[in-house]
Order: C-alpha cells, then structure tokens, then sequence
C-alpha cells in the first residue's frame, strides 16, 4: 500500500516550501474546507445519529468539516452496525472502521499525522461591532 500524501499543512510547518518552493506552488490551489460539519443526515437511524454524536463529539476540534459527512455517515453505520452485532462484526468491516476513524485522527498513532484548522479568535474590531 503506498504512502499517504503528507498533508500540505505539515509540510508548510516543518519548512519544506522554504526548502523547495515549486512543492509549495505546486499545492498552491489546494482547497481549504470552509463549511461546518452540521446535523446528521435525517437518513441516518436513531442508533448510526448516536454514532454520529459520539465520533464528532470524541473527535478533535477542527478536524472534522462539512466535506467530511459523507465519510463521516460511513463511520457512523459502520460503528452502529458493530454495536448491533457485537462480537459478529466481521473483521473486514472492523478494519474499515478503524481505517476511518484513523482518518479523523481518533488514535494514538494517526492522530500524529492529521492537522487541524485553528479557528482565529474574533478581532477586537469585531467583538465591539458585536
């Protein structure tokens, strides 16, 4: 299996558009999720909405954003589904699971490599017009 891409947030961090600038225009139009996440799909049961509050809750601030609901609604029937079976959730379903799950940084060892967008603080401009 390859290697994922590393993300151009941590590049930038560690210096390496400095080093070689053509990697950095070359992720130059690279978009930037803006939207929130939201509400769960009303297609969503009452048990996968559960697993939708629990990952979005559980899960980092600012990781997750509105074009990750459809991963996210994956994840949500996929750890419904398990709590369903049990111990009869097939281990092929369990490694997708936990593939997802790592995508929204939720272990140890995946959260190392997901970056988070850092809401700015209000300027003090904005909080008087407030």
């Amino acid at each position: 299996m390859a290697r994922p891409r590393t993300p151009s947030r941590v590049l930038e961090l560690r210096g390496s558009f400095a080093h070689d600038p053509a990697r950095g225009r070359a992720r130059a139009g690279e978009p930037v999720p803006t939207t929130p996440l939201g509400d769960p799909p009303s297609r969503l049961d009452a048990q996968e909405r559960a697993a939708w509050a629990e990952i979005s809750a559980t899960c980092c601030p600012g990781v997750l954003t509105g074009a990750d609901r459809l991963v996210l609604e994956l994840a949500s029937r996929l750890l419904a589904e398990s709590w369903d079976v049990g111990r009869e959730f097939k281990d092929s379903r369990r490694r997708q699971l936990h593939m997802l799950l790592g995508s929204f940084g939720m272990n140890p060892s995946d959260r190392s490599r997901v970056t988070a967008v850092q809401p700015k603080p209000p300027s003090r401009l904005a909080m008087a017009l407030a």
